[in-house]
């Protein structure tokens, strides 16, 4: 006779099984830096401004650029710095030629976590 009786048997599998699930589960992390469209003050170009999840801040040493699927390179910048000029105060922001609903490219910038003086790349698809 097993030293296992059946439903401690069916428990274990149970836990084996959850844990093999929740491991092959990618992770539900927000993600580093988000964009936004909106159009431009003068009417006739788009806005696209830069967020960084709330645990970042975006590095103004290195300007972040999106590389369009046309091939335009935005550099991102912004007004308001912060006292040592190493970081955005705001989001920063560039300005798209034309109407956009949308933009497809390739988001590459530099941010830190906040209270941390190192910085990461972050590449992201769009």
């Amino acid at each position: 006779m097993s030293r296992w009786n059946v439903p401690a048997r069916w428990a274990a599998r149970l836990v084996v099984a959850a844990a093999i699930v929740a491991c092959g589960r990618p992770s539900e992390a927000p993600a580093p830096l988000h964009v936004t469209l909106a159009p431009d003050p003068d009417g006739q170009d788009t806005r696209v401004t830069l967020y960084a999840a709330s645990h970042l801040k975006i590095n103004a040493r290195l300007a972040p650029a999106l590389e369009t699927s046309g091939g335009t390179v935005l550099r991102f910048a912004g007004h308001r710095l912060t006292p040592d000029s190493a970081y955005f105060a705001e989001p920063p922001s560039a300005v798209l030629p034309g109407h956009h609903d949308q933009v497809h490219g390739t988001l590459r910038a530099s941010v830190c976590e906040v209270g941390q003086q190192v910085c990461r790349s972050v590449t992201l698809a769009l």
